[in-house]
């Protein structure tokens, strides 16, 4: 027995203290736990087995025992004998001493575990989190976002985070790292993922990447609201930070709708459809006797919440001189003017979207008979477009 709360005691203490490991110590998925593939992965899973096997022991030990007692002590016939012993103090103090000798020791190695993760390295790099519904937008030092999160690999990394409306949490079950994200308030979490992730040996066309889920309930589109990580080489990092920052710049003005517009609208297809079906916000196709977006801004056709139409306001000398002043506000001020049968579920996008990402989303709307309902285009790229197109990114 002292051998046992030995071994335990070491089992959790190291589990609580250990921080980091080398890659090869690193293990495939287990029955209870996914592949291990960030630093911290080892210690947690190490206080997660000791604790299973502690649980394990005294659920065999004590229903062994229970089985014995009612075999051994079973009522046999009609007399029954009732002058069993009340009090035994060696045995109570036994299951009072032994329980609690093993709750401490996990406290112990728990606690530490919880600074340890709660406590990023001075060198961290870090990346600005904000999640929305039903989507994570990551924003990188140097300006560059994007909407699935790419990491430098062998380096810690610090999410800063915060959400737009709702309660939200960030799970990279892979990294074993999980964070509330809250309305109003930061909280901070951190990984070292020292393996980058690529192709599948076994079939090149095929990209591996660890899953990041929200696991707090945001609403109708909660359970999509995941996002790929993928991790890479410092320089090859580099790299793609450099490029995702000016992905937008480089495309042409005429390109505009075609190649910006469907990624960014990515972001808006949880709220809004473009093939007339309902949901969460007005389709931006034709519905209701109404022609599609474009159309009805221009024409003043979209009536609001509280009375009236966009014409009443829209024209020289009032508040919107044109289409476009509308739409952009809508973008940047979604619940000043609220279209009739919806509510002020929109966040705002400010300090998301730039003039040029609000332009390639109009010039969208203004083609969008050229799109079917998932947002893909019908027609073909130009040879010069193809020829310079970059690997895709995430905006």
């Amino acid at each position: 027995m002292n051998a046992l709360f030995l071994n335990l005691a070491s089992a959790l203490i190291q589990g609580g203290l250990a921080t980091a490991a080398p890659a090869a110590a690193l293990n495939e998925r287990t029955f209870w736990m996914p592949k291990q593939s960030s630093t911290v992965a080892p210690s947690i899973d190490a206080m997660f087995m000791a604790i299973t096997w502690v649980s394990y022991f005294f659920f065999f030990l004590i229903v062994g025992i229970m089985v014995v007692f009612i075999v051994r002590y079973r009522q046999r016939g009609r007399e029954i004998h009732a002058h069993g012993p009340t009090h035994h103090t060696p045995l109570e103090i036994t299951w009072t001493i032994v329980p609690l000798i093993i709750v401490v020791i996990i406290f112990f190695g728990g606690f530490k575990g919880y600074l340890a993760l709660a406590t990023p390295p001075a060198n961290s790099y870090q990346i600005d989190v904000v999640a929305q519904q039903w989507y994570w937008n990551f924003k990188y030092p140097n300006g560059a976002k994007s909407t699935d999160l790419y990491v430098p690999a062998g380096r810690p990394v610090k999410l800063v985070m915060r959400s737009e409306d709702v309660l939200h949490s960030l799970f990279i079950p892979d990294f074993r790292v999980k964070k509330d994200v809250l309305p109003s308030r930061y909280t901070v979490l951190w990984f070292q993922c020292d393996q980058p992730t690529g192709k599948d040996p076994k079939d090149d066309k095929i990209d591996l990447f660890h899953i990041l889920h929200c696991t707090e309930y945001c609403g109708k589109d909660h359970s999509r609201m995941n996002a790929k990580v993928i991790v890479l080489p410092e320089a090859e990092f580099k790299l793609w930070e450099d490029k995702q920052a000016r992905w937008l710049d480089e495309i042409l003005d005429k390109d505009l709708y075609w190649d910006a517009g469907p990624k960014l609208f990515a972001r808006c297809q949880s709220c809004h459809t473009l093939d007339g079906t309902p949901s969460t916000g007005p389709s931006w196709g034709p519905h209701d006797g109404l022609p599609a977006i474009w159309d009805r801004t221009s024409k003043g056709l979209t009536k609001f919440a509280g009375g009236g139409t966009l014409a009443d306001i829209m024209g020289e000398g009032k508040e919107f001189t044109t289409p476009e002043d509308y739409l952009t506000n809508s973008i940047l001020i979604p619940n000043k003017h609220l279209v009739e049968s919806f509510g002020p579920a929109m966040p705002t996008f400010q300090g998301q979207l730039d003039s040029r990402g609000i332009r390639a989303l109009i010039d969208f709307m203004k083609h969008i008979d050229e799109f079917d309902s998932k947002a893909k285009w019908l027609k073909t790229p130009p040879p010069e477009a193809d020829a310079a197109a970059a690997p895709a990114a995430t905006p």
